[in-house]
Formats: structure tokens, C-alpha cells, sequence
């Protein structure tokens, strides 16, 4: 029992851990990732000029979650499986004056965190937007549908608001938010009508 709170409280910090190393790790490479966006090709990565570069800061990085292989296995949604997954991917907020302009994604290569990737203009704006039309959720994280190419937001209620990729593909409406079985049982469905 002593071990099992020991490990409960440890939890939390472990968390905060990697979040300051995921942090580190983006604001060591932002410079050099910025300067890999060829010239003239800033608005592709949702910058308006290079000179957004130097006042670009980093900000809270989002785990990206998924669905595991099983939950697509069987027809039925079993209420006590955790069908939510780390990929091992953080994306990370390239913000200029208070505006989410791109997206770094942070991996874990040969044991060692590292950017691999700066884009995702387009989800960055739907961060950006959820933030500003629900500034008391914090702890926020990506649930990717890779079978419905869809996003969500999943908050630390366990509630998940779909993103406009999800919402298309799902049909319903992206300002609502939904229960985490409601959402399985929507993407089941769909998955199960193809």
C-alpha cells in the first residue's frame, strides 16, 4: 500500500519532468528548425515574415495520444479497456504576440528527445482558438485519429472536444464537447459502416 501511494504521488512529477525536457528540448531547437523554412515559403508554415522568427518563443507542449490496435479489433466497446494510448509525440506552440503560429513535433529518437518536424499551421490555429475560448482548461492533450484523420482536444475532465478534421469525418459539432465513450462509440460506428 505504501509503495502504491509512493508511486501515485511520484506520479505528477514525473509528468512535470518531461514536460520541462520536452520544453527544453523545443526552445534549444526552435532557431535552427525556423531557419529550415526555405525563403518566401514563410506563409506555408503560418509565419508572415522572417522577422517573426526572432520574436518567436515556445509555448506548452501537447502530447499526442491514439487509439490502440485493439480497439479497432472487436465491434463492441469494452467499458473497462483504456483504449487511449501515448504515440510518444509532443507538438510544441511556435507563439508570436500571443498567436499560435506552427507547430514543432518533439520525438524520442535512439533514447534521445529531439525535434523532427515544424509545420502544422492549420492545427495550430485550432489550438490557438481552443485556448482562447477555454482559458481555464489547462493540461490539455491531442487525441489523433489516424483511421478518421481526425483531431481532437482531450481535457483533464476526460472530456474531448473534436477538431475540425474530427468533426468532418464524424459529422458532429466541433464546439461541443463529449464524453470519452461517447466519442469511441461515434468513431466505432464509423469505422464498423466502411
Amino acid at each position: 500500500m505504501k509503495k502504491l501511494l509512493l508511486i501515485l504521488l511520484c506520479l505528477p512529477m514525473i509528468g512535470f519532468a518531461q514536460l520541462s525536457i520536452i520544453t527544453k528540448v523545443a526552445n534549444e531547437e526552435l532557431k535552427s528548425y525556423l531557419q529550415k523554412i526555405p525563403l518566401g515559403q514563410e506563409h506555408m508554415f503560418g509565419f508572415n515574415n522572417r522577422k517573426e522568427f526572432s520574436q518567436s518563443k515556445i509555448g506548452v507542449p501537447y502530447e499526442v495520444f491514439t487509439l490502440t490496435a485493439n480497439f479497432f479489433d472487436n465491434e463492441k466497446i469494452e467499458k473497462d479497456q483504456n483504449y487511449i494510448v501515448s504515440t510518444g509525440n509532443w507538438r510544441v506552440p511556435i507563439i508570436v504576440s500571443n498567436e499560435y503560429k506552427a507547430l514543432l513535433t518533439v520525438s524520442k529518437e535512439n533514447n534521445k528527445w529531439k525535434v523532427v518536424k515544424i509545420g502544422a499551421k492549420g492545427l495550430a490555429r485550432e489550438l490557438d482558438k481552443f485556448k482562447q475560448n477555454h482559458p481555464s482548461n489547462s493540461d490539455l492533450k491531442i487525441l489523433r485519429v489516424f483511421q478518421l484523420k481526425g483531431d481532437f482536444i482531450l481535457t483533464s475532465q476526460n472530456l474531448i472536444y473534436p477538431l475540425t478534421s474530427a468533426s468532418k469525418g464524424l459529422l458532429i459539432d466541433s464546439d461541443k464537447a463529449y464524453s470519452i465513450y461517447n466519442i469511441l462509440t461515434l468513431i466505432k460506428n464509423n469505422h464498423y459502416e466502411k
